[in-house]
């Protein structure tokens, strides 16, 4: 039996520390704030009221 693609997918980054949203990345990035210099993960970014998660290949993010 084959095994399923797994499809990569996006989430986005919002500074804990100020609450600016920074960008959509998959979710091993690590990213620097650049209004406050705090470095955000996936364990300490803010997460927003509705999660959202975008495949890489998606023409969505061009809107954000």
């Amino acid at each position: 039996m084959k095994k399923k693609e797994q499809r990569l997918l996006q989430v986005e980054f919002i500074c804990p520390g100020c609450g600016k949203s920074l960008a959509w990345a998959l979710p091993t990035a690590v990213i620097s704030c650049p209004r406050c210099g705090l470095w955000v993960t996936q364990n300490n970014r803010r997460k927003p009221q509705v999660e959202i998660f975008l495949p890489v290949d998606s023409d969505q993010t061009e809107l954000f």
